[in-house]
């Protein structure tokens, strides 16, 4: 083993796991320009999410949105990659700790490989790989886009490494490649490792690992995957046949109840399992029976409710409640055979099903382990990373953060959400001084193809089953090489890979293009990585025209190929016209103003303001309520039993006496305008409401969400009857008169999961058990029914629910269209409700009624917000993120983040999190001395204005003015470029640089001449 000298700064933050949420972590920290150290053992980045075929709720495609977060993490200057590396001492302190890492031998000199898989053809056994439903499969590459792009050797499966040496025509396979030991001195640590999946083979009654047709999710997912051994197509693993009948079982491994299973809820698996369902309804649709069989339903997360609507009403999912006991195969039978007990009679049925999954949860492994004790972390009692509950990413050894799986099983958006919290709590390690300034990379001079004649290469991406699963790619690289000014037309795979961005540089260099049009996906998501391709390869980043062959016609043809084909075939001739147009273009930049506006005094505002005042930035946290703190300020109590009124007063002093932050009470938004980096907001502030303006960078909204109080079950008429919000006052405040309640019920989704409130709020299932714990701490004696649908204690919660259950508070099912009855019966109200297992109705005589309630939108101060910043809101009144996987903080607006309850529904140490993820995104912003505006800014031709003012009254910003020249101006630092004013004009004086006429009109005339190449 070799040994490295350590490196003599700790300017840098150590990342440990590849996974999305190590990913997310080292590019907030990149962005923000801090220096990572972006470790993982496995030979590739990207982890789990690399092995889904799709996303919930949208069902995207999970390579298309995570490739282009891949390439940029390996290519991003502030990053350093380590793969096959593992950290086994941290010794040293926040700011400057030495870590000791281990890095295996790939035996590939990664400068060389080109992943040709020659040595793969001819040494299978020797290269290493991750081995999916097929076994056989020789290949270390999980998915299309690896990164980093490279084989790997196992030289101790190698009977002849001289031949396998020579059998690499790039001469990258390294047969003397040593282990190497390196000493880093670093600020701070990030885990991000994730955890593992359950091993479901330990469990007799579901024949697991004994029959092939018994899959865990995962393995469904990768016969889903265009990326998997079948290439999407659904066939039955035993014999080939396709499958009529598939049954989805949850809960396999969590929830305690089989041997070897874990008492946590893994969180996830419920819409695992509906995603994998309506994706099997949406590609065979009524030609296949699908069939979940659930304990409880937990789609507790953003629009999940509506999901799950979907699946039963649209798509046609069928749904069983019912925890099935067994599952075989009879002989002489095709068919796996599924028993379980009827939810109505009780009796034990059996239905034949082709494939069964089984919904396996997450568990910690013994390298987990073994790293946190490396590390000197506790573990909680489930194995995780114990963090506290009002600080969600910090472990208990100070300068050492956690993100994700490791923390307890979560979505990918939690594990996004954490993933920048932790960024923005390990960057505050890192010195000011070292913070790296200038430009993001040095690009290769511009060529100037003003006098060249339109040399346009076209690159068509595949996409898996997304694009080339619909249309013939050859065929339409075919018809587009025929076009006029076209020099080269090929097919390119995944064209956002590494491997295929490199060969379009090739290309571009190789036959000196000078346009490009890429046939693949959304411009919205891959234009800006198509843009510095172009950029490295020496042309002006404008010269390209991305022809959106997935969501215009493959996503919405799916059914059609040779019509979706034909349309194919216009987009790209259009996209060949237009590009033919196109110019060069100079990028708008402007000086950056690194004051931050946070809108919102509650927990998750003054969170965000916190960690960005604690980093030097100064603060303007407008409240429009004289106090600080929001709704926390109800909360006594969490479900852990920590007092939340302690954290919040010592959080608003915090706050308070902060040098950088300037609290602003009392105070109302009303204007807005300016730019990312350049903004402008007015506000009436105190009592007699002056008006204030005050000039900033980036805004956080963390307006909150209000306690929901709707009319039903005698709430505000009876006393006996409250919210779990009443309640929990009452429990710390009041203890003498809980002691007389001797019959409780508790009726949960009061006002959520209904029509005029669809999705769940979260946050009520925990209320009630947090309650129902403390009243019989107080009354042990007390009866106490819970009415529910669907008890929703993700995580850790569930081992309180189990507790509750021991405890005897009874625990009973409703379904909404036979909901609970209430009516009064003097100081008590009386109850009926259904049970479901006795099958009678029954009726309670109870001393409280308390209803779980949840939030709601604050729909007035939410509407007004959003048409004054001109942000995004949902159906139900949150505000709306850019991508509710990817970037769940983030405004599709640039400069506007969002944290807590104005995202969606959540706990308190769920919006800290999120808040310290603002401050974290904030930050990649403020971190740049200038903003790069783009070229699409309108521009005023002063020979044809005729000075008419249409375009002063048409702008809907208030950008154009008549100088005093006479004619119209157009400041660029203040238009947002959307075109209105160009279109208005009726001198045609003015152009959308980006868009101008004759672009669009050239596109039009592809898009709409009939076809003669």
């Amino acid at each position: 083993m070799k040994t490295a000298d350590p490196i003599q700064t700790s300017d840098r933050v150590l990342v440990i796991g590849g996974g999305v949420g190590g990913i997310r972590t080292a590019l907030d920290l990149a962005e923000a320009r801090k220096n990572v150290i972006l470790i993982d053992k496995a030979n590739a980045i990207g982890g789990l999410m690399t092995l889904l075929d799709r996303t919930f709720p949208t069902n995207n495609c999970d390579l298309c949105t995570l490739s282009p977060t891949l390439s940029e993490s390996s290519r991003n200057q502030y990053i350093q990659l380590m793969p096959l590396t593992q950290i086994v001492r941290l010794d040293g302190e926040p700011g400057n700790f030495t870590a000791t890492l281990i890095t295996s031998p790939r035996h590939i000199d990664m400068d060389r490989c080109t992943a040709c898989g020659q040595c793969r053809k001819q040494f299978p056994e020797c290269v290493d790989f991750s081995p999916g439903l097929d076994h056989r499969a020789p290949t270390c590459m999980r998915y299309p886009q690896a990164t980093p792009q490279a084989f790997f050797i196992d030289m101790s499966r190698c009977a002849d490494p001289r031949a396998l040496v020579a059998c690499c025509p790039a001469g990258a396979i390294l047969a003397d490649d040593p282990a190497r030991e390196v000493k880093l001195r670093v600020a701070s640590v990030v885990l991000a490792q994730g955890a593992a999946i359950f091993d479901p083979a330990g469990l007799d009654s579901f024949s697991y690992g004994r029959d092939p047709d018994v899959l865990t999710s995962l393995e469904y997912e990768r016969i889903l995957s265009a990326s998997g051994p079948t290439q999407g197509r659904l066939v039955c693993p035993s014999d080939g046949r396709i499958p009529a009948k598939i049954a989805w079982i949850q809960c396999v491994g969590s929830r305690g109840l089989q041997k070897g299973a874990v008492s946590y809820c893994s969180g996830i698996c419920c819409m695992f399992a509906l995603k994998e369902a309506v994706v099997t309804k949406e590609r065979f649709q009524d030609s296949i029976d699908t069939a979940v069989f659930y304990m409880d339903m937990r789609t507790f997360g953003k629009d999940y409710e509506r999901y799950y609507d979907r699946s039963r009403t649209v798509s046609g999912v069928r749904f069983v409640r019912s925890r099935p006991h067994s599952v075989f195969r009879t002989p002489g039978r095709n068919q796996l055979s599924v028993t379980f007990a009827d939810e109505e009679t009780s009796a034990l049925k059996e239905e034949l099903f082709d494939l069964v999954v089984l919904s396996t949860g997450f568990r910690v492994t013994d390298d987990l382990r073994l790293t946190a004790e490396c590390l000197g972390i506790e573990l909680n009692s489930h194995g995780f990373a114990q963090t506290g509950g009002f600080d969600p990413v910090a472990t208990s050894r100070s300068g050492v953060y956690v993100c994700g799986m490791f923390e307890g099983p979560k979505d990918i958006p939690e594990t996004m959400i954490q993933a920048s919290a932790a960024a923005c709590r390990a960057s505050a390690h890192v010195p000011a001084s070292a913070l790296v300034s200038g430009s993001d990379g040095e690009f290769i001079p511009e060529r100037d193809v003003t006098e060249e004649a339109p040399r346009v290469g076209v690159f068509i991406c595949d996409c898996g089953e997304n694009i080339g699963g619909v249309i013939d790619i050859p065929e339409l690289a075919a018809f587009a090489a025929k076009l006029p000014g076209v020099i080269i037309a090929e097919g390119v795979g995944h064209g956002c890979s590494r491997e295929s961005m490199k060969h379009i540089e090739e290309a571009i260099v190789g036959h000196k293009l000078n346009r490009v049009v890429i046939g693949g996906c959304s411009p919205r998501t891959h234009e800006t990585r198509f843009q510095d391709l172009l950029r490295r390869s020496g042309l002006n980043r404008y010269l390209v025209e991305i022809a959106n062959l997935r969501d215009q016609d493959t996503w919405v043809h799916p059914d059609h190929p040779k019509e979706a084909t034909a349309k194919a075939r216009q987009l790209i001739w259009a996209s060949v016209q237009s590009v033919k147009k196109a110019r060069s273009l100079a990028d708008n930049q402007l000086p950056i103003n690194r004051d931050i506006l946070v809108v919102g005094g509650g927990v998750a505002g003054m969170s965000a303001s916190l960690r960005l005042a604690d980093q030097g930035f100064k603060v303007f946290l407008a409240e429009r309520h004289s106090i600080l703190g929001g709704v926390a300020n109800l909360v006594r109590r969490t479900l852990e039993g920590e007092d939340v009124q302690l954290f919040i007063q010592a959080l608003i002093k915090k706050t308070l006496s902060h040098p950088n932050i300037q609290v602003i009470p009392n105070a109302f938004i009303v204007d807005h305008s300016g730019m990312p980096g350049m903004f402008k907001t007015g506000m009436q502030v105190g009592p007699q409401m002056f008006y204030r303006q005050i000039t900033h960078g980036v805004t956080i909204m963390a307006t909150g969400a209000l306690p929901n109080r709707p009319d039903g079950y005698l709430l505000g008429r009876h006393a006996a009857v409250m919210t779990q919000l009443d309640a929990d006052a009452l429990l710390e405040d009041a203890a003498a008169q809980v002691s007389g309640w001797n019959n409780v019920v508790m009726i949960q989704c009061v006002g959520s999961r209904q029509p005029d409130n669809p999705n769940c709020s979260r946050i009520c299932c925990q209320a009630a058990v947090k309650n129902a714990l403390r009243i019989l701490d107080i009354h042990p004696e007390a009866r106490i029914f819970i009415l529910y649908r669907d008890m929703r204690t993700y995580g850790f919660q569930e081992d309180y629910y189990q507790a509750a259950r021991k405890r005897g508070v009874i625990f009973v099912r409703y379904e909404s269209a036979n909901s609970p009855e209430v009516r009064e019966a003097g100081n008590q109200v009386q109850v009926a409700f259904t049970d479901p297992i006795l099958g009678r109705r029954m009726e309670v005589t109870a001393d409280a009624l308390l209803l779980s309630t949840g939030f709601v939108s604050d729909d007035e101060s939410g509407e007004d917000l959003a048409a004054i910043f001109k942000i995004p809101r949902t159906p139900d009144g949150y505000f709306l993120e850019d991508h509710i996987k990817l970037r769940p903080v983030d405004f599709s607006k640039p400069g506007f983040f969002m944290a807590g309850t104005a995202h969606s529904p959540r706990s308190i140490r769920e919006s800290i999190a999120q808040a310290e993820a603002s401050a974290a995104r904030a930050q990649t912003l403020l971190s740049r001395d200038s903003i790069n505006l783009g070229a699409a800014i309108a521009r005023v031709d002063s020979k044809k204005c005729a000075a008419c003012l249409v375009c002063v009254r048409a702008c809907p910003f208030g950008v154009p003015f008549i100088n005093a020249d006479g004619y119209s101006e157009i400041d660029p630092s203040k238009c947002h470029g959307c075109g209105v004013c160009a279109s208005e004009c009726p001198a045609k004086a003015i152009q959308l640089m980006q868009f101008e006429d004759d672009q669009i009109l050239a596109k039009l005339n592809g898009m709409l001449e009939r076809m003669v190449a």
